[in-house]
């Protein structure tokens, strides 16, 4: 039989595991991308002949898909785990929300639409920089030769990969041509 005081330690721990800290949020909103990216990554056309092939164009993105899932979905069994394992009203150590964060969020993905629409006019290669550097100077960096030699020799080590190994094109951009 329960006794009061560890029947209100339970109700406790379970009020404790249900709260909801940014691991948490963070961990749900990847599983829910990674399983619309699944989703989608069935939706990838394949050529005439290429369904019998055992690695086609939709196997990479189905592997990220199933590898992010079990990613994110330990992630959320791990917060859990840690909320058990926490000391009870323990708001020391509760993660909140906070305006930094949304901040840099909402400037991070302000600077993915900036990067989406200026791929084909700036070209990879100055795009990618540009929103290299401006996504290290959102998330604190602000060193301006650590901002550059994070972004450029990254930048033209990977064009030269995609485009003199592999032979992937990458747009050169409009205002060069």
């Amino acid at each position: 039989m329960i006794t009061g005081h560890t029947k209100k330690q339970t109700v406790h721990k379970v009020k404790q595991i249900m709260n909801i800290t940014k691991d948490k949020v963070g961990a749900l909103i990847f599983f829910i991308f990674s399983v619309s990216y699944g989703y989608y990554a069935y939706q990838i056309p394949l050529y005439p002949g290429e369904e019998y092939d055992v690695f086609s164009s939709q196997s990479m993105p189905k592997l990220y898909a199933l590898a992010s899932i079990i990613i994110s979905t330990l992630a959320i069994i791990m917060s859990i785990i840690n909320d058990i394992k926490s000391p009870p009203c323990n708001n020391v150590n509760k993660k909140e929300f906070n305006r930094k964060g949304w901040t840099q969020l909402a400037s991070l993905i302000a600077l993915m639409v900036f990067y989406g629409s200026t791929l084909e006019l700036l070209g990879f290669i100055i795009s990618t920089i540009l929103f290299l550097i401006f996504g290290y100077f959102i998330l604190g960096e602000r060193r301006p030769k650590i901002l550059l030699v994070a972004s450029v020799p990254v930048v033209l080590v990977f064009w030269a990969i995609m485009t003199k190994l592999l032979g992937i094109y990458l747009t050169t951009g409009d205002i060069w041509s």
